[in-house]
C-alpha cells in the first residue's frame, strides 16, 4: 500500500553558493556520517552534484512522509547506491517503511522522486 509520494527540485547554483559559503557546516547539516565518508572521496567537480542528490532525495522523502524535517533530520538519512548505481534511502528511523527513490541530474538541476509504502 502506498503511503505517500514526494518530489524535490534543487537548483545546483544555489547549493554550490551555500556550500562555498558554509563548507563543513553545510555538509554537517545535510549529510549522514556514511555520506560524509563518500563525499570526501569525490573529486571537487562531483561534490555539488552529490550534495544536490542527497538533499533533494531527503526533501522528497520527508514530503512523502508528510512530516517535513520533524522527528527525522537530514543527517539521520543516508542515500546509498547499489553496484549498478540504483539509489536507495536508509535510516534507522524508517525501518518499517519501504521506499523507492529516483534521482536525475542535469547541468542546472537535480530532481528526486520518492514513493513510500508499507
Amino acid at each position: 500500500m502506498i503511503l505517500g509520494i514526494g518530489t524535490d527540485l534543487v537548483q545546483k547554483d544555489r547549493v554550490k553558493a551555500i556550500y562555498k559559503k558554509y563548507d563543513k557546516r553545510f555538509i554537517d547539516k545535510v549529510l549522514s556520517d556514511f555520506e560524509k565518508k563518500e563525499f570526501l572521496k569525490l573529486k571537487e567537480s562531483a561534490k555539488v552534484s552529490f550534495l544536490c542528490s542527497s538533499f533533494a532525495a531527503k526533501e522528497a522523502l520527508v514530503k512523502a512522509l508528510g512530516t517535513g524535517f520533524r522527528g527525522i533530520y537530514p543527517p539521520d538519512i543516508s542515500i546509498k547506491k547499489d553496484e549498478l548505481g540504483k539509489p536507495s534511502i536508509t535510516s534507522s528511523k524508517l525501518e518499517t517503511i519501504k521506499n523507492h527513490l529516483s534521482i536525475t541530474n542535469t547541468d542546472s538541476y537535480t530532481l528526486s522522486f520518492v514513493v513510500i509504502e508499507k
